[in-house]
Protein backbone atom coordinates (compact mmCIF):
# COMPACT_ATOMS: atom_id res chain seq x y z
CA UNK A 1 0.00 0.00 0.00
CA UNK A 2 1.36 3.39 -0.96
CA UNK A 3 0.30 6.73 0.44
CA UNK A 4 0.35 9.54 -2.10
CA UNK A 5 -0.62 12.01 0.62
CA UNK A 6 2.52 11.12 2.53
CA UNK A 7 4.58 11.60 -0.62
CA UNK A 8 3.10 15.07 -1.15
CA UNK A 9 3.85 16.06 2.45
CA UNK A 10 7.48 15.01 2.04
CA UNK A 11 8.27 16.94 -1.15
CA UNK A 12 8.97 20.56 -2.06
CA UNK A 13 9.28 21.50 -5.74
CA UNK A 14 12.30 23.60 -6.71
CA UNK A 15 13.49 25.07 -10.00
CA UNK A 16 16.48 23.42 -11.69
CA UNK A 17 18.50 23.81 -14.90
CA UNK A 18 19.04 20.62 -16.93
CA UNK A 19 22.32 20.42 -18.85
CA UNK A 20 21.96 17.89 -21.68
CA UNK A 21 24.96 15.96 -23.11
CA UNK A 22 24.58 17.93 -26.34
CA UNK A 23 25.24 21.14 -24.42
CA UNK A 24 21.69 22.47 -24.35
CA UNK A 25 20.24 23.83 -21.14
CA UNK A 26 16.58 24.10 -20.21
CA UNK A 27 14.63 25.03 -17.12
CA UNK A 28 12.71 22.35 -15.23
CA UNK A 29 11.50 21.49 -11.74
CA UNK A 30 12.65 18.82 -9.30
CA UNK A 31 11.02 17.35 -6.22
CA UNK A 32 13.25 17.85 -3.18
CA UNK A 33 12.81 15.58 -0.16
CA UNK A 34 11.82 17.55 2.94
CA UNK A 35 13.96 17.11 6.04
CA UNK A 36 12.53 18.66 9.20
CA UNK A 37 12.99 18.57 12.99
CA UNK A 38 10.53 16.22 14.67
CA UNK A 39 10.24 16.42 18.45
CA UNK A 40 8.76 13.42 20.25
CA UNK A 41 7.36 13.79 23.75
CA UNK A 42 6.17 11.02 26.04
CA UNK A 43 3.57 11.87 28.66
CA UNK A 44 4.36 15.57 28.10
CA UNK A 45 8.08 15.02 28.76
CA UNK A 46 10.50 15.85 25.89
CA UNK A 47 12.28 12.69 24.78
CA UNK A 48 14.01 13.07 21.42
CA UNK A 49 14.37 15.29 18.37
CA UNK A 50 14.80 13.53 15.03
CA UNK A 51 15.55 14.89 11.57
CA UNK A 52 13.04 13.15 9.34
CA UNK A 53 10.72 13.40 6.38
CA UNK A 54 7.46 14.89 7.74
CA UNK A 55 5.18 12.06 6.64
CA UNK A 56 3.77 9.17 8.69
CA UNK A 57 5.20 10.79 11.83
CA UNK A 58 2.80 8.95 14.14
CA UNK A 59 4.28 5.68 12.83
CA UNK A 60 7.79 7.05 13.37
CA UNK A 61 7.11 7.97 17.01
CA UNK A 62 5.43 4.65 17.81
CA UNK A 63 8.08 2.58 16.03
CA UNK A 64 10.92 4.43 17.73
CA UNK A 65 9.30 4.07 21.17
CA UNK A 66 9.02 0.32 20.61
CA UNK A 67 12.49 -0.28 19.13
CA UNK A 68 14.05 1.82 21.91
CA UNK A 69 12.11 -0.27 24.47
CA UNK A 70 10.28 2.68 25.96
CA UNK A 71 7.08 0.66 25.67
CA UNK A 72 6.67 -3.12 25.27
CA UNK A 73 3.87 -3.01 22.71
CA UNK A 74 1.78 -0.59 20.70
CA UNK A 75 -1.17 -1.27 23.05
CA UNK A 76 0.70 0.64 25.80
CA UNK A 77 0.30 3.84 23.77
CA UNK A 78 -3.13 5.22 24.60
CA UNK A 79 -2.97 8.53 22.74
CA UNK A 80 -1.06 10.32 20.00
CA UNK A 81 -1.20 13.92 18.80
CA UNK A 82 0.67 15.59 15.92
CA UNK A 83 1.24 19.32 15.62
CA UNK A 84 3.30 21.63 13.36
CA UNK A 85 4.58 25.18 13.73
CA UNK A 86 6.98 27.05 11.45
CA UNK A 87 8.13 23.87 9.72
CA UNK A 88 8.87 22.01 12.96
CA UNK A 89 6.80 19.04 14.08
CA UNK A 90 5.87 17.59 17.47
CA UNK A 91 4.44 14.16 18.13
CA UNK A 92 3.03 13.75 21.61
CA UNK A 93 2.64 10.17 22.83
CA UNK A 94 0.49 9.37 25.83
CA UNK A 95 1.62 6.11 27.39
CA UNK A 96 0.12 3.94 30.12
CA UNK A 97 2.43 4.83 33.02
CA UNK A 98 2.36 1.25 34.34
CA UNK A 99 3.86 0.01 31.05
CA UNK A 100 6.46 2.75 30.60
CA UNK A 101 10.11 1.77 31.03
CA UNK A 102 11.49 4.75 32.92
CA UNK A 103 15.03 3.38 32.77
CA UNK A 104 14.92 3.42 28.97
CA UNK A 105 13.31 6.85 28.95
CA UNK A 106 16.25 9.20 29.41
CA UNK A 107 15.55 12.53 31.04
CA UNK A 108 17.65 14.52 28.57
CA UNK A 109 16.63 15.18 24.99
CA UNK A 110 18.29 13.00 22.37
CA UNK A 111 19.22 14.41 18.98
CA UNK A 112 18.90 11.90 16.14
CA UNK A 113 20.09 12.74 12.66
CA UNK A 114 18.91 10.95 9.54
CA UNK A 115 21.86 8.60 9.18
CA UNK A 116 23.23 7.57 12.56
CA UNK A 117 21.88 4.46 14.20
CA UNK A 118 23.80 5.05 17.41
CA UNK A 119 22.13 8.34 18.32
CA UNK A 120 21.05 8.31 21.94
CA UNK A 121 23.34 5.43 22.90
CA UNK A 122 25.51 6.71 25.71
CA UNK A 123 27.92 3.80 25.95
CA UNK A 124 28.78 0.43 24.44
CA UNK A 125 27.25 -1.15 27.53
CA UNK A 126 23.95 0.49 26.65
CA UNK A 127 24.32 -0.83 23.11
CA UNK A 128 24.76 -4.42 24.24
CA UNK A 129 21.90 -4.04 26.72
CA UNK A 130 19.61 -3.84 23.70
CA UNK A 131 20.16 -7.51 22.92
CA UNK A 132 16.93 -9.48 22.93
CA UNK A 133 16.01 -13.12 22.45
CA UNK A 134 16.80 -14.78 19.14
CA UNK A 135 13.90 -15.30 16.77
CA UNK A 136 12.65 -18.59 15.42
CA UNK A 137 12.43 -17.95 11.68
CA UNK A 138 11.01 -19.61 8.60
CA UNK A 139 12.94 -19.65 5.32
CA UNK A 140 12.05 -16.93 2.83
CA UNK A 141 12.62 -18.44 -0.60
CA UNK A 142 14.43 -16.67 -3.46
CA UNK A 143 11.31 -16.24 -5.66
CA UNK A 144 9.61 -14.26 -2.87
CA UNK A 145 12.60 -11.93 -2.58
CA UNK A 146 12.75 -11.45 -6.36
CA UNK A 147 9.02 -10.65 -6.45
CA UNK A 148 9.33 -8.01 -3.72
CA UNK A 149 12.35 -6.45 -5.44
CA UNK A 150 10.49 -6.24 -8.76
CA UNK A 151 7.52 -4.53 -7.10
CA UNK A 152 9.48 -2.17 -4.84
CA UNK A 153 9.81 0.79 -7.23
CA UNK A 154 6.03 0.97 -7.68
CA UNK A 155 5.67 1.50 -3.92
CA UNK A 156 8.00 4.53 -3.68
CA UNK A 157 6.00 7.64 -4.63
CA UNK A 158 8.25 9.99 -2.64
CA UNK A 159 11.44 8.62 -4.15
CA UNK A 160 9.89 8.76 -7.62
CA UNK A 161 9.76 12.54 -7.21
CA UNK A 162 12.97 13.15 -5.29
CA UNK A 163 15.36 10.25 -6.05
CA UNK A 164 16.83 10.83 -2.58
CA UNK A 165 14.90 8.86 0.06
CA UNK A 166 14.98 5.34 1.45
CA UNK A 167 12.10 2.90 1.63
CA UNK A 168 11.29 0.14 4.10
CA UNK A 169 8.74 -2.45 2.97
CA UNK A 170 6.89 -5.19 4.86
CA UNK A 171 6.41 -8.23 2.65
CA UNK A 172 4.48 -11.46 3.00
CA UNK A 173 6.36 -14.74 2.92
CA UNK A 174 5.35 -14.95 -0.75
CA UNK A 175 6.94 -11.58 -1.54
CA UNK A 176 3.82 -9.41 -1.76
CA UNK A 177 4.50 -5.88 -0.47
CA UNK A 178 1.73 -4.93 1.96
CA UNK A 179 3.10 -1.82 3.71
CA UNK A 180 5.81 0.73 2.88
CA UNK A 181 7.24 3.80 4.57
CA UNK A 182 9.73 6.30 3.09
CA UNK A 183 12.12 8.76 4.72
CA UNK A 184 15.40 10.56 4.08
CA UNK A 185 16.90 8.39 6.82
CA UNK A 186 16.98 4.61 6.49
CA UNK A 187 16.54 4.16 10.26
CA UNK A 188 13.57 6.52 10.25
CA UNK A 189 12.00 4.63 7.36
CA UNK A 190 12.24 1.36 9.27
CA UNK A 191 10.96 2.89 12.51
CA UNK A 192 7.97 4.19 10.55
CA UNK A 193 7.43 0.71 9.14
CA UNK A 194 7.63 -0.84 12.63
CA UNK A 195 4.96 1.54 13.84
CA UNK A 196 2.76 0.96 10.80
CA UNK A 197 2.99 -2.83 10.88
CA UNK A 198 2.32 -3.10 14.61
CA UNK A 199 -0.71 -0.83 14.26
CA UNK A 200 -2.11 -2.96 11.43
CA UNK A 201 -3.30 -6.53 11.05
CA UNK A 202 -0.11 -7.18 9.05
CA UNK A 203 1.70 -7.94 12.29
CA UNK A 204 -0.38 -11.07 12.80
CA UNK A 205 1.22 -12.94 9.91
CA UNK A 206 4.94 -13.68 9.38
CA UNK A 207 6.79 -11.61 6.81
CA UNK A 208 10.10 -10.02 5.94
CA UNK A 209 11.59 -6.54 5.57
CA UNK A 210 13.01 -5.18 2.32
CA UNK A 211 15.05 -1.95 2.34
CA UNK A 212 16.69 0.26 -0.27
CA UNK A 213 19.89 0.75 1.73
CA UNK A 214 22.97 -0.96 3.03
CA UNK A 215 22.46 -3.19 6.05
CA UNK A 216 23.62 -1.67 9.34
CA UNK A 217 23.38 -3.27 12.78
CA UNK A 218 20.57 -0.89 13.78
CA UNK A 219 18.38 -2.10 10.94
CA UNK A 220 18.91 -5.69 12.11
CA UNK A 221 17.81 -4.75 15.62
CA UNK A 222 14.70 -2.93 14.40
CA UNK A 223 13.79 -5.80 12.07
CA UNK A 224 14.02 -8.14 15.05
CA UNK A 225 11.50 -5.96 16.89
CA UNK A 226 9.06 -6.85 14.07
CA UNK A 227 10.00 -10.54 14.34
CA UNK A 228 10.93 -10.34 10.66
CA UNK A 229 11.78 -13.67 9.08
CA UNK A 230 14.43 -11.98 6.92
CA UNK A 231 16.05 -8.59 6.34
CA UNK A 232 16.77 -7.96 2.66
CA UNK A 233 18.74 -4.87 1.63
CA UNK A 234 19.96 -3.51 -1.67
CA UNK A 235 23.57 -3.29 -0.45
CA UNK A 236 25.68 -5.61 1.67
CA UNK A 237 25.81 -5.66 5.48
CA UNK A 238 28.62 -4.40 7.68
CA UNK A 239 30.53 -6.73 9.99
CA UNK A 240 28.60 -5.39 12.97
CA UNK A 241 25.32 -6.08 11.19
CA UNK A 242 26.42 -9.68 10.60
CA UNK A 243 27.32 -10.06 14.27
CA UNK A 244 23.94 -8.78 15.40
CA UNK A 245 22.10 -10.86 12.82
CA UNK A 246 23.77 -13.93 14.30
CA UNK A 247 22.92 -12.86 17.87
CA UNK A 248 19.28 -12.10 17.07
CA UNK A 249 18.71 -14.87 14.56
CA UNK A 250 17.68 -12.57 11.70
CA UNK A 251 18.76 -13.95 8.29
CA UNK A 252 20.30 -11.36 5.95
CA UNK A 253 20.12 -11.05 2.18
CA UNK A 254 21.54 -8.49 -0.21
CA UNK A 255 21.33 -8.19 -3.98
CA UNK A 256 23.98 -8.06 -6.68
CA UNK A 257 23.53 -7.17 -10.34
CA UNK A 258 24.82 -9.73 -12.84
CA UNK A 259 24.21 -8.15 -16.24
CA UNK A 260 20.45 -8.03 -16.66
CA UNK A 261 19.93 -10.52 -13.83
CA UNK A 262 19.72 -9.91 -10.10
CA UNK A 263 21.53 -12.32 -7.83
CA UNK A 264 20.39 -13.04 -4.27
CA UNK A 265 23.33 -13.10 -1.83
CA UNK A 266 22.67 -14.73 1.52
CA UNK A 267 24.81 -14.28 4.63
CA UNK A 268 24.23 -17.46 6.65
CA UNK A 269 25.44 -17.88 10.20
CA UNK A 270 28.55 -20.02 10.57
CA UNK A 271 26.57 -22.93 11.96
CA UNK A 272 24.33 -23.06 8.89
CA UNK A 273 26.71 -22.25 6.02
CA UNK A 274 26.30 -25.76 4.60
CA UNK A 275 22.56 -25.20 4.19
CA UNK A 276 23.16 -22.50 1.61
CA UNK A 277 26.20 -23.81 -0.27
Amino acid sequence: MTDTGSATAGVQTRAIARHAPAGTVHADTWGIAVEAPVAITINETPWTVMLATPADLEDLAIGLAITERIVPHVAAIVGIQLSEALGEYTVQLTVDATRLDTNALRARSLLGNTGCGLCGIESLAALHARRTESLSVKVVEDPAIHRALRELAAHQPLNAETHSVHVAAWCTMEGEIVLVREDVGRHNALDKLVGAVLRAASAQAPGFVLMSSRCSYELVYKAAALEAQLLATISAPTTMALTWAHELGVPLVSTMGRGDALEIVRFPHEATVADHV
